[in-house]
């Protein structure tokens, strides 16, 4: 007979085991060790602490940053889970110095101390810069939208959930009268059919109390409309992504060329991104100083900050940025040339929506317009009714002339000069008022896109920001935040980016720098 080894699984055992030694030296868990128990300060962490004179012992906070860091680096983010691998898994034990912090510790400590975190976030963005990997010279800003704990199914207008309170309300009764109808019914369908109704009242009153107590959520938009509001949480937001529609937050995050080191970021209820580069530019100088922008640094973003105002607002503080127009794309010789899009377009041309786009117009600059009198003449001979110069487009103001419906209605050009049929008003025409400024920011950024520098600059922008969303969102597997309330997410969020930029100078840093 065989004679082999006792292999018995159900026993215990004693082991030698140094944590240090577990660590290793050159690898991941040893670096984020040495950096946050001896280089960094978290003297932040400390003051929320009141337990000198009273209470028992808390859990370092640099134990607790080892643990969740690593989880995040192993792409964990649920705190039962991290509570279970400190039991389990010899590097998280070593890590925590052999504790196991409860799981209502981890989820505690993550959601309850954003201010410090920016701190933290900043100080590690320190050390990078003084490791070198942060080139300073390009700089992109991009958004990754991710779901939150937040159920869509919660999210309407307040007209919306008003009407959704009576509906449900409406079925709790209907089943009521139809249980009296049936002469009370069986013990268990009596049973059943109270639990359901007491399930739909509760939600309704949940509907009805989350109206009394907050307003209509309004837009970012020129004229504040109102936006869907969430029940489960009201900061978060309802945005279609290419995985569908979620309830969630946009991450938006700022990295440096050089290395993918990220050097600003912050989470909000906002699907679009045009209202927020303004925010993000000012991240950026709050996280590496004012001036930083005064040596020519470039900052490109997509298509969806593309804005007038946010234009006019890279130009007037002087920022080196390159942010395309939708169409960009289609005037660039070396794609607008191509076979395909030759294709695409004559296809295009065949549907009714581009065949209602041929149809001709007669511009306004072939209108006869008198600055002085305020006159202005169709291209038919008739005179046009003057309706002031308080009209806006674009924060400008125009004079806007109206031709009068009689006019109209008998003129032998009127349907090469409008582009819909005539019905309530006649054509329309509107003229720059002078002395406004005639700068239009957008064209100016065309024209940058457009140049050979530009395009090539833009170019840049991929491979800046998409590895860093890659990394976390992919391979870390974190893509989705498990928190509520904007100031949690984002402290989640920068928890992820420390993780990004530890791992960054893990790899790439001079770990010298940081004393053991």
């Amino acid at each position: 007979m065989s004679n082999y080894l006792d292999d018995n699984l159900n026993q215990s055992v004693f082991l030698d085991v140094n944590f240090l030694d577990v660590l290793g030296e050159n690898t991941f868990e040893f670096c984020l060790y040495t950096l946050v128990t001896h280089t960094l300060s978290l003297e932040q962490f400390d003051r929320c602490y009141r337990n000198t004179s009273v209470g028992r012992k808390a859990y370092p906070p640099a134990l607790l940053l080892r643990v969740i860091f690593y989880a995040y680096y192993r792409g964990m983010t649920s705190s039962r889970s991290i509570e279970r691998a400190c039991k389990t898994d010899l590097t998280f034990m070593a890590l925590a110095s052999g504790r196991a912090p409860h799981f209502t510790t981890i989820a505690d400590f993550v959601s309850s101390h954003d201010e410090a975190m920016k701190s933290l976030f900043h100080k590690v963005l320190m050390i990078c810069c003084k490791s070198g990997l942060v080139g300073k010279e390009h700089f992109a800003i991009d958004g990754c939208k991710l779901p939150s704990d937040a159920s869509k199914q919660w999210s309407g207008k307040h007209a919306d959930l008003k009407r959704k309170s009576q509906k449900l309300r409406k079925s709790a009764q209907e089943i009521i009268d139809r249980h009296l109808s049936n002469d009370g019914g069986s013990g268990d369908d009596k049973a059943k059919h109270t639990q359901t109704v007491d399930t739909l009242l509760a939600n309704a009153d949940k509907i009805d109390e989350f109206l009394t107590h907050n307003e209509k959520r309004l837009g970012s938009g020129k004229h504040k409309r109102e936006v869907q509001s969430n029940i489960t949480d009201n900061e978060s937001c309802k945005m279609d992504t290419s995985g569908g529609t979620i309830q969630g937050y946009n991450c938006q995050t700022v990295s440096d060329e050089l290395y993918q080191i990220v050097i600003a970021n912050e989470c909000f209820g906002v699907g679009q991104d045009q209202s927020l580069l303004q925010p993000m530019v000012e991240a950026i100088k709050n996280s590496l100083g004012e001036e930083v922008f005064d040596d020519g640094v470039l900052l490109t973003a997509d298509t969806g900050y593309s804005s007038e105002a946010n234009m006019k607002y890279l130009f007037d503080q002087n920022i080196n940025a390159v942010v395309p127009d939708t169409l960009y794309r289609q005037r660039d010789p070396r794609i607008a040339n191509s076979e395909n899009v030759k294709k695409h377009k004559d296809h295009r041309q065949k549907t009714r929506k581009d065949q209602r786009k041929t149809y001709a117009k007669i511009p306004a600059s072939d209108f006869s317009f008198n600055k002085e009198s305020l006159i202005c003449v169709c291209p038919n001979g008739h005179e046009m009714m003057y309706h002031g110069d308080h009209f806006e487009i674009n924060g400008r103001r125009y004079h806007r002339f109206k031709s009068y419906l009689k006019n109209c209605r008998a003129c032998s050009i009127q349907s090469k000069c409008m582009k819909k049929p005539l019905k309530e008003h006649g054509r329309q025409v509107s003229f720059r008022v002078d002395g406004e400024d005639n700068h239009n920011y957008l064209d100016l950024m065309k024209q940058k896109i457009d140049s050979e520098q530009g395009r090539a600059d833009y170019a840049r922008r991929m491979w800046t920001i998409e590895p860093v969303f890659g990394n976390i969102t992919s391979n870390k597997g974190i893509n989705k935040l498990t928190l509520r309330g904007k100031a949690k997410v984002t402290c989640q969020w920068m928890m992820c980016c420390i993780m990004h930029n530890i791992e960054k100078l893990w790899r790439y840093g001079d770990i010298s720098i940081m004393g053991a």
